[in-house]
C-alpha cells in the first residue's frame, strides 16, 4: 500500500504531546514536513522523530495527502485557503474554526476543491461516550427528562505568559467556551444524538475581552424524541461537577470527563445499578481515542470526500457561537491569567 502522507501545520504542545506520538506508530503513515513559524521547535521535533523537513511556511511545503492543522483557531483561515487549494485533506484540532460563519466558509470551499474536513473532537471516541451512546440509544432510561453537563475548576493562574494565544480573544476565539467548551458539548451531542438546539438562557463572567465561565440552559432535540431540557456550565472560576448526567424516566446515566472512566447506572429509586467501563489506564484510554480518531479520518479520506455536519462539529460551533450572541456578560471580579 501506498504510504499516507501527512503534514503537521503547528508544533505546540497538542502536536508534541498527543498527535505525534500516535500518527509515529501508525501502520501505513509517513510524516513528511513539519510548519510552524517557530522554526527552532519545528526542527527540534523533526529531529526527535525523525521527520524529514522543518519548514516556516506552507509556501515551502511538499505535496502531502493529508494535513493536521494545529495552529491557533483565529489565524487558521488563510493557512486553510493554501492547505485546500492544494487539495490536501485537513483534519484541524478543536475549536474548527473561530465564527460559524468561517465554519461554513471552510466547508463549501472543501467541497468546492474535493477534499475531506475532519475535526480533533476526541471524546466522540472515548469508549465510555460510545457505550453511553449505546445505552441511551437502547431506551433503558427511557423518555429523556434531562441532560446536565460541566467542566472546570477555579484557577489561580495558567503557568503562561502574556503570549499565550488563550490571553488574547481574538487569537483564542474569546474564552473558556470556545477552548474547553467543544469537547463537552460535543461529547452531550454525541451520547444523546442531538439534532438542534434553544437557548433559553445564557450568562457568562467577562474580564478584559475574555469569558472565563458560562452557564448556559435550554432544550435540546435529540434523536428520535421530542426536546429535552438542559444545562451546561463551563468555568475557570468555580469548581464544577466535570462529567455529563442524563436523567430519564427509569432512571440516570452519569459519566465522567475522563478517557478511562466508567459510565454508572442509576435506577429510580436514585441506587447505583451497575457500572459499565475500560480497566485500561488514563494514558492508555486516551492514546487509543486519538489513534482511533487518526484511523476513521485517514479511511474516511480513502473512501470519500462526502461531509456531513458532524464530520466538522457544525452544531457545536453553532452553538458556541450562539452561547456568545445571546448572553448577558457578567464581570468577573479578578482572574489571574499570568502565573506570579
Amino acid at each position: 500500500m501506498t504510504p499516507v502522507r501527512v503534514g503537521l501545520l503547528g508544533a505546540g504542545n497538542v502536536v508534541e504531546s498527543l498527535h505525534l506520538p500516535v500518527l509515529c506508530g501508525l501502520n501505513g503513515v509517513t510524516i513528511t514536513w513539519i510548519c510552524d513559524k517557530d522554526t527552532a521547535r519545528a526542527r527540534a521535533l523533526a529531529s526527535t522523530y525523525e521527520i524529514p523537513h522543518a519548514v516556516e511556511s506552507l509556501d515551502d511545503c511538499f505535496d502531502v495527502d493529508i494535513v493536521l492543522v494545529a495552529i491557533p483557531v483565529g489565524a487558521r483561515r488563510s493557512a486553510l485557503d493554501k492547505i485546500l487549494a492544494r487539495g490536501w485533506h485537513a483534519f484541524c484540532e478543536k475549536p474548527f474554526a473561530p465564527t460559524l460563519r468561517d465554519h461554513e466558509w471552510i466547508v463549501a470551499e472543501a467541497r468546492r476543491r474535493q477534499v475531506r474536513l475532519g475535526v480533533g473532537l476526541v471524546r466522540r471516541h472515548y469508549a465510555s461516550v460510545k457505550m453511553a451512546r449505546e445505552v441511551l440509544g437502547s431506551g433503558v432510561l427511557g423518555p429523556l427528562k434531562m441532560i446536565l453537563g460541566g467542566e472546570g475548576a477555579r484557577v489561580r493562574h495558567t503557568g503562561r505568559g502574556g503570549d499565550w494565544y488563550q490571553a488574547r480573544a481574538q487569537a483564542s476565539g474569546g474564552g473558556v467556551l470556545f477552548e474547553a467548551g467543544p469537547h463537552l458539548v460535543d461529547q452531550m451531542f454525541t451520547i444523546c444524538r442531538a439534532e438542534g438546539y434553544q437557548i433559553d438562557r445564557c450568562r457568562q463572567k467577562v474580564l478584559n475581552g475574555i469569558e472565563f465561565e458560562t452557564s448556559v440552559r435550554g432544550t435540546l432535540s435529540v434523536d428520535g424524541g421530542g426536546p429535552v431540557p438542559f444545562g451546561i456550565v463551563v468555568s475557570q472560576l468555580n469548581d464544577v461537577y466535570n462529567g455529563i448526567v442524563v436523567r430519564g424516566q427509569n432512571g440516570e446515566l452519569r459519566l465522567g470527563a475522563a478517557p478511562h472512566g466508567a459510565i454508572e447506572i442509576y435506577g429510580r429509586d436514585g441506587r447505583l445499578a451497575g457500572r459499565l467501563g475500560s480497566v485500561a489506564s488514563e494514558a492508555q484510554a486516551f492514546s487509543a481515542a486519538v489513534r482511533a480518531e487518526w484511523r476513521e479520518f485517514i479511511d474516511a479520506c480513502a473512501r470519500s470526500v462526502e461531509l456531513c455536519d458532524r464530520d466538522t462539529g457544525l452544531l457545536t460551533t453553532a452553538f458556541i457561537e450562539a452561547c456568545y450572541r445571546f448572553s448577558v456578560p457578567v464581570r468577573a471580579e479578578s482572574v489571574s491569567q499570568v502565573s506570579a
